[in-house]
């Protein structure tokens, strides 16, 4: 590899431990720092919730500790049961994430929907559907257990209910807005809260083809005005609880939403809150550690 290239790979990583209730909020303010170039949030096996971000190593932190601080201060007075741990900075070299990624193989999602990484080639049998995914550190491949999740329950629900329009709430890599198209609905509109997440996604749909079919939208869930009969949010617990009342606007009257990103151990938290939303069970799918939970609207 080029020096230039390996010089480029090279990247500082800021890391801290905190308390679940916390983890997206923390995760959304390091992606807000200036010259982030993406976060991720990883589950420490009875130790909570470790997130981190990444910057170029050129990048003087001092800055963006200072006001981490601040705002882990403020949720320490404002968030019940809020934790953190210390902040932690260390060099890494992502040419390993380079490698990491040519070993990616296609990936089986659901029984019409396979996903395939760019360079790997796969002729589809019968009447399935395959999506091509450019593997990245921030947004969705299809190997994670609450994608697939997701492409299930969302076949399961095509095959059943007349589909017209999906709002695909954290949509990242846009996976799901496009697996919903490929399957059939007329149109997806895909939110996030992340602008790199939103390019990412329309990047991905173009290669798809269904960039005509797909409307991708930067910002809170209070910026979409428009009903749907499928509401897709694979997102955490807590965020999909706070927003339980604004999902159940955007919701056609008969409407199904679809909820992952829960752990089996916060089930219960989970359809609870939403059937105190007006939400009503109807029925879950479950892969390793995470549930898929699907409602209707009334």
């Amino acid at each position: 590899m080029k020096k230039g290239i390996k010089d480029m790979l090279k990247h500082k990583k800021l890391t801290l431990r905190v308390s679940e209730e916390a983890k997206s909020l923390v995760s959304d303010f390091l992606l807000g720092l200036e010259d982030a170039t993406g976060t991720a949030e990883d589950i420490i096996e009875g130790e909570g919730f470790e997130v981190s971000a990444y910057f170029p190593k050129k990048t003087d932190l001092s800055p963006a500790i200072k006001s981490l601080r601040n705002y882990l201060n403020f949720l320490e007075e404002n968030l019940p049961g809020f934790r953190a741990g210390n902040i932690k900075i260390e060099e890494i070299d992502l040419s390993s994430w380079v490698l990491w990624k040519q070993e990616l193989k296609t990936v089986r999602a659901g029984k019409r929907v396979v996903i395939r990484p760019p360079w790997e080639e796969y002729s589809p049998k019968e009447d399935e559907v395959v999506i091509e995914i450019n593997p990245s550190m921030a947004f969705g491949t299809g190997h994670h257990e609450t994608t697939r999740l997701c492409i299930q329950a969302m076949e399961e629900i095509f095959e059943n209910v007349n589909v017209k329009n999906v709002l695909d709430v954290g949509c990242g890599s846009g996976i799901l807005s496009i697996a919903a198209v490929r399957l059939g609905v007329d149109g997806a509109t895909g939110l996030d809260i992340d602008p790199v997440a939103v390019e990412e996604a329309k990047k991905n749909s173009e290669k798809n083809s269904v960039s005509h079919k797909i409307k991708l939208v930067c910002g809170y869930l209070e910026t979409v005005k428009e009903k749907f009969d499928l509401i897709v949010a694979n997102i955490s617990v807590e965020t999909i609880l706070l927003m339980k009342d604004e999902l159940k606007l955007r919701l056609n009257s008969g409407g199904k939403l679809l909820v992952s990103g829960i752990p089996n151990s916060r089930r219960d938290e989970a359809v609870s809150g939403l059937e105190k939303g007006g939400f009503i069970l109807e029925r879950e799918l479950r892969e390793g550690d995470w549930v898929a939970i699907v409602f209707t609207g009334d």
